[in-house]
């Protein structure tokens, strides 16, 4: 007999994720159409959210939220936008209530050295490492995780402007609002993006120690 395939991972994105994009970030922006296109894409916001949803789903409800929360903005800087807007938005619901605050404890260098830890409390399919600059400044890559590539491709497994949008809220959050930079990337698939976090410039006493020559 043939062995068995073992069962593929499928990406999704989670509940907390959605609550925060669509009952927070959207709140009382969800027309009758919009909810109609919503419901399109397997997003009833008129009843309990589900425990999580295919990335295709999430990406198409980005799309859709972008153009109806900031329509007069370029594409690239209304993804942003909407990445400061969900993470401030789960930060209303209960596991970004205990985020936050471990945040504020923190500071921003100790809570990017956690990014996966972020990014993984939204979607199952991601994870960062971050890695200290001369002068106290950080970079962080955010990638697709190699066993989900395959049932990734070709869609892009990540945004990268609705990820930096939520990187710059979560240094806001630790007390430094800064602008955090998106390198161009050099991996041309859509599933790896780094990122320049000028620590260097935040207040003193928001960022936490320098940890040298940190690699994660």
């Amino acid at each position: 007999m043939p062995l068995e395939q073992p069962l593929r991972r499928e990406p999704v994105a989670f509940d907390q994720l959605m609550e925060g994009l669509l009952l927070h970030a959207m709140k009382d922006r969800l027309d009758t159409e919009a909810r109609r296109k919503l419901l399109s894409l397997g997003v009833d916001v008129d009843r309990p959210l589900l425990s999580a949803y295919p990335l295709s789903t999430l990406l198409g409800t980005l799309k859709l939220c972008a153009e109806l929360r900031f329509p007069d903005l370029p594409r690239e800087e209304a993804r942003y936008q909407l990445g400061l807007k969900a993470l401030e938005g789960f930060g209303s619901t209960s596991m970004g209530k205990a985020l936050f605050g471990m945040a504020r404890m923190w500071g921003a260098r100790r809570m990017l050295n956690h990014m996966t830890r972020v990014l993984q409390t939204g979607v199952n399919h991601a994870k960062a490492h971050a890695r200290e600059l001369p002068g106290g400044d950080m970079e962080v890559t955010v990638e697709v995780l190699p066993e989900f590539q395959a049932a990734i491709s070709p869609l892009p497994g990540l945004d990268p402007h609705f990820v930096r949008g939520i990187i710059a809220q979560l240094v806001e959050v630790c007390g430094a609002r800064l602008p955090v930079t998106l390198v161009t990337p050099t991996e041309p698939s859509g599933q790896s993006f780094t990122y320049r976090v000028p620590l260097s410039q935040a207040p003193a006493g928001t960022t936490g120690p320098v940890v040298l020559a940190r690699v994660r």
